[in-house]
């Protein structure tokens, strides 16, 4: 079963116990930055992308969503509410960008960032596999982001045979 985790900033309490217990599944433990403890998440579940390129397309199809009227937007993006991170059975998410759709219904959408680098990463299975379950069980659509250029050549077409061997349906792969 799916559920949709909010997260909530922890206290100097949380920050004791996981320091002196461990991490639960969604911290990998703690630091202090600013005179402000924050907390370092489990790969995939960090509610910010560090990662420059992906954080360059994640901000296009931000603004993109922003600017064609969609609302409850949720990006891992400095300045905006990060996306809630999904529990899995094998592992937890937390989807790369999120929002509703300017629709009648509404329509959620969960959208994924793919660099050249990722599309043949194996580890990407488990993250990909739960965010395609995420869309069938709350009907929302399932979108990628690809570079449109990459040294090795287009993305979109190994991103699609990809998802296929996978039997991962995505609404729309975006080249940008």
């Amino acid at each position: 079963m799916l559920t949709w985790l909010l997260y909530e900033p922890p206290t100097s309490h949380h920050m004791t116990f996981i320091a002196r217990y461990g991490a639960c599944s969604h911290f990998s433990g703690a630091m202090e930055t600013n005179n402000e403890k924050e907390a370092l998440f489990s790969a995939g579940c960090e509610p910010v992308v560090e990662d420059e390129e992906r954080r360059r397309l994640l901000w296009l199809m931000a603004e993109y969503f922003r600017t064609v009227g969609y609302t409850d937007i949720k990006a891992r993006l400095p300045g905006f509410m990060p996306p809630p991170v999904l529990s899995g059975t094998i592992e937890d998410h937390r989807p790369d960008f999120t929002c509703r759709q300017s629709d009648t219904a509404r329509t959620p959408i969960i959208l994924e960032i793919v660099t050249p680098e990722m599309v043949e990463d194996p580890t990407a299975e488990n993250r990909w596999s739960l965010l395609s379950s995420a869309a069938k069980l709350y009907n929302a659509e399932l979108h990628f982001v690809v570079p449109k250029w990459a040294r090795t050549g287009p993305v979109d077409p190994v991103l699609k045979r990809r998802l296929a061997r996978m039997e991962l349906t995505a609404n729309r792969v975006w080249t940008v």
